[in-house]
């Protein structure tokens, strides 16, 4: 069946003239959609679930929340939640013990609570499986379960680049968002049957999933997308999480306005596992595995990209020669040598200026997007004008910043092929240049930050981060790509988990924000887009 359904796609897409490194970058831009969306919906949700789980009605006028916000917000909310005396009092031990009826009554008259009835009327209760977690979550609790996905997100970056470089970035890239789908599936029933402390388990196990994702689509875009197309096609894939911030605000407004939050993991999850199924179907590893590519596409491939350095010896350029691109005895001593490369050259990345210049623009990147005022102020002043979050003007304010960021990737990554190829530029020149750009948008909009054109200093920043920094493991090392955006990209994590602890040490030293501009400077100057040193793989002893 298998077969004979791979010849029916292998015949449409020669049929259509179908590319297909535009195939792997559609379904990657989608993996990194589905990533984003099963990592947010949580923020989007939980207020509803601290309502549910605390015995109080919910109000169905959504609640707006900036995603790239960490933990302040959720601290606030919870404050806000745990005023009354009454509540506090009423917290059962784990969310499972049943409250005596008896005593509800007796205790109930003394009329305590300041909160007027009409402001939050109870639910009725139609099951014991709602009361089961029928507590207020403290706020130490709901900053667990928010600090316990990018906990697990940090550990598993570098392994997972490391896999998907030694085993191919398709299956290591499809597994991650499998189960990190099934884990969201899960979601509902873990919060309703064993209380905040199975989400925090949950969202734990999430994290560790999700991690892998950026380094396996960094592996696979090193063996798919040519050096004269990188700009443009690793930039539209990697600023997926912008539309995925969009797709994430747009679902939960739709669904959580009529329905109850689970149809929201439901639909977040369900849509994963249908990516699933698609991108085991029709994409692959590497060209040289792919039935549905054309041997001029392979070739043109080959001999635009990167790869061509892939796997081999310190002689030089191997090049592979065959019927079909991948047979003969250049082949099998290709296969050998991808054999022996089984060690990283730890030594030589982590000595390397360039790599730790990445690691420390990408830490001050991930910082300095906090925007949750500017969301909120948005939202009060929609709210002033009478404009309900369901209609068409609201939705427009909310997700135009997001969908600018991608677009904005998408013009600064042209430009940077187009300094490339015509030699206005060399790469590395071209990255420093965009990275420049982003220190100087940000700096802008901090100026402006109180008018009403300051947002677009930050598209346009956001749009200059994908075309630079966001490239620069793919530059630097087609081997290792997936190892640098997992060294990078977890680093680069750790503001994520640390934000409340930083932001305090900002506020308390204004020395902080002069370090943290000066170490944007510094890596900014000494970022490289050249092919590094340790890119030719260690062949272990024979």
């Amino acid at each position: 069946m298998l077969p004979l359904v791979e010849q029916k796609l292998s015949d449409i897409f020669i049929y259509l003239e179908v590319r297909q490194r535009l195939v792997l970058c559609c379904f990657t831009f989608l993996a990194i959609i589905n990533a984003y969306t099963m990592r947010l919906c949580l923020d989007f949700s939980l207020n509803r679930i601290v309502l549910e789980c605390g015995g109080h009605g919910v109000d169905h006028a959504p609640q707006v929340l900036n995603p790239k916000a960490l933990p302040n917000w959720r601290f606030e909310l919870a404050m806000a939640l745990n005023q009354t005396e009454y509540l506090l009092r009423s917290r059962l031990k784990a969310g499972k013990e049943q409250p005596d009826p008896n005593q509800m009554s007796h205790n109930r008259p003394r009329n305590r609570d300041p909160v007027p009835v009409h402001a939050n009327p109870p639910v009725q209760e139609d099951s014991e499986e709602r009361r089961s977690c029928s507590e207020l979550w403290p706020r130490q609790t709901q900053s667990l379960v928010v600090m316990a996905f990018y906990a697990g997100y940090v550990l598993t970056h570098v392994p997972g680049g490391r896999l998907a470089e030694r085993y191919g970035g398709k299956w290591v890239l499809g597994v991650a968002i499998l189960t990190s789908a099934v884990l969201t599936l899960l979601t509902p029933t873990a919060v309703r049957q064993g209380g905040p402390y199975a989400l925090v388990a949950v969202r734990l196990l999430v994290g560790i999933c999700e991690g892998p994702c950026f380094p396996a689509v960094c592996a696979l875009l090193a063996q798919w997308v040519p050096e004269q197309e990188r700009g443009m096609l690793a930039s539209c894939v990697l600023s997926g999480g912008e539309i995925g911030i969009t797709m994430v605000q747009l679902v939960s407004s739709l669904v959580m306005a009529e329905q109850d939050w689970p149809v929201f993991f439901y639909l977040v999850g369900g849509g994963a596992v249908a990516w699933f199924l698609g991108f085991t179907l029709v994409c692959y590893s590497t060209p040289d595995h792919c039935p549905f590519i054309q041997s001029e596409e392979r070739e043109y491939i080959r001999c635009n990209t990167s790869t061509s350095q892939l796997l081999t010896t310190s002689g030089g350029r191997e090049d592979i020669e065959g019927e079909d691109g991948y047979e003969g005895e250049d082949w099998e001593h290709r296969r050998e040598v991808e054999a022996t490369c089984n060690t990283a050259p730890w030594r030589s990345m982590l000595t390397s200026t360039p790599l730790w210049a990445l690691v420390s623009t990408s830490m001050q990147q991930e910082f300095q997007q906090k925007l949750p005022q500017e969301l909120q102020t948005a939202l009060e002043e929609v709210r002033a004008r009478g404009t309900s979050w369901s209609e068409l003007t609201t939705i427009i304010e909310t997700i135009a910043p997001y969908v600018g960021n991608w677009v904005a990737s998408l013009s600064t990554g042209r430009l940077s092929d187009v300094l490339i190829e015509q030699q206005i530029l060399t790469r590395t020149q071209t990255r420093r240049l965009m990275s420049w750009l982003v220190f100087l948008c940000g700096s802008m909009y901090m100026l402006q930050i109180k008018t009403s054109g300051a947002r677009i200093w930050s598209v346009l920043g956001m749009g200059a981060y994908y075309a630079s920094i966001k490239l620069l493991p793919l530059d630097m090392s087609p081997n290792y790509a997936g190892t640098l955006m997992g060294i990078s990209g977890g680093m680069g994590a750790l503001p994520a988990l640390l934000m409340p602890y930083l932001e305090q040490l900002e506020t308390d030293y204004k020395l902080v924000s002069s370090v943290r501009t000066a170490m944007w400077v510094i890596g900014a100057s000494y970022i490289s887009g050249d092919v590094q040193a340790f890119n030719q793989p260690e062949l272990e002893p024979q």
